[in-house]
């Protein structure tokens, strides 16, 4: 999987989740500070991408998201896991 493909699936759960344009959604953004979603909100985002990326076996282990404080963050660890 493409990494253009992981943002974008990243993109499409912050959008749905945060109701924002899914093109404003960059990698130098903070989920917190920035796109001022709570721990509900990215426990949702964390599962939408998830189901989004499934058919890859793809998960975050939970020990690994309080890591994950910019989307480029969360792109590169699926990248990452993905290989």
């Amino acid at each position: 999987m493409t990494r253009e493909l992981v943002l974008a699936a990243i993109q499409s759960a912050v959008s749905t989740v945060l109701e924002v344009d899914p093109a404003t959604v960059s990698v130098g953004l903070r989920f917190v500070e920035d796109l001022k979603a709570d721990s509900l909100a990215l426990v949702e985002i964390v599962e939408i991408v998830e189901e989004q990326l499934a058919d890859r076996g793809f998960a975050f282990a939970d020990e690994d998201l309080d890591d994950l404080l910019t989307v480029g963050d969360a792109l590169d660890y699926a990248v990452g896991r993905l290989g």
